[in-house]
């Protein structure tokens, strides 16, 4: 049966309309896809590091204040102590020996490396190294011990998943060669400039502005009844004519005296900065200038 010109319009209609609806929703499509790919490649979703260090560094804390009370209350526990360790770990109903009396004098606990070591289910792992003064009774020299302590995390609550472990100490470490090999004489105005910050930044209240750099931040000590500067030594030739702003690295040792006159050593890294023609202290370097050939050279272990 023949449609009418009337249907006939209506579907020439319908079948523009769907025609231009699947042309709007494939652009769409387009579009959002588009949209969707930027985010990914150009502007992806980024892990909350700032978050994650805080909750990790949190954690830890958590951990080091844990092993550190359970390594005190486990090397001083007594016999009659037994049950006040079950605070820290679940005890062995049997195999638990304690002594009648303290077997040390445990004093100056300290948090050293806490690691995590991973995860079990919805529990986190860490091990702690706490390090304490140990003493077999109160007047005897004291010996830095170390033990290591594992721990579990679950629901933000420690416990400890063994007994602790004495372990040795980190080692004596290496020494490096610093990088000053041209001494000072007392008669160069780099040394008088640093010998006066030293003599006015610990023993004055005022008159530090004479030998530090405009702005820099450093303020006198004082207290100090005397400061001399006994030696120093730059870290390069001390140039005739330097540039502004050009700087140098000098080490100073001095020899202090407390207001009881207790005689302190003390050793200053230096930078200097030529300021309108004059050497400055701009700052106290947080390390000393080491020697770009200097190699490692470990430290012998002394026999105990």
């Amino acid at each position: 049966m023949a449609l009418s010109k009337t249907w006939q319009g209506r579907l020439r209609r319908w079948r523009g309309g769907a025609h231009r609806a699947g042309v709007i929703a494939l652009v769409a499509a387009a579009v959002f896809g588009a949209a969707a790919g930027c985010k990914v490649f150009f502007a992806p979703d980024r892990p909350d590091f700032i978050g994650i260090a805080q909750r990790e560094r949190n954690q830890q804390s958590v951990v080091g204040a844990f092993a550190s009370d359970f390594v005190v209350a486990w090397r001083t526990a007594t016999v009659n102590q037994r049950d006040s360790l079950a605070r820290f770990i679940t005890l062995p109903e049997q195999g638990l020996a304690l002594p009648s009396t303290p077997a040390a004098v445990i004093t100056a606990p300290q948090v050293g490396p806490v690691l995590r070591m991973g995860t079990l289910d919805d529990t986190e792992l860490y091990t702690a190294v706490i390090s304490v003064n140990e003493r077999p009774y109160a007047s005897a020299q004291p010996t830095r011990t170390f033990y290591q302590v594992p721990v579990s995390l679950w629901n933000r609550q420690p416990r400890a998943l063994d007994f602790p472990a004495q372990i040795n100490d980190p080692g004596p470490g290496a020494d490096f060669a610093l990088d000053y090999r041209n001494a000072l004489g007392p008669d160069s105005p780099v040394f008088a400039v640093v010998a006066g910050f030293i003599r006015t930044y610990l023993t004055a209240t005022n008159g530090l502005d004479r030998y530090v750099v405009a702005g820099a931040p450093l303020r006198p000590i004082g207290g100090y009844q005397s400061a001399v500067v006994s030696s120093a030594a730059t870290s390069r030739s001390v140039p005739e004519a330097p540039a502004p702003g050009e700087q140098l690295h000098v080490r100073a040792t001095v020899v202090a005296q407390t207001s009881q006159f207790a005689t302190v050593n003390l050793v200053y890294p230096l930078t200097l900065e030529n300021s309108g023609g004059t050497w400055m202290v701009a700052a106290i370097d947080l390390v000393p200038q080491v020697g770009g050939q200097s190699e490692a050279d470990p430290v012998a272990k002394p026999h105990s």
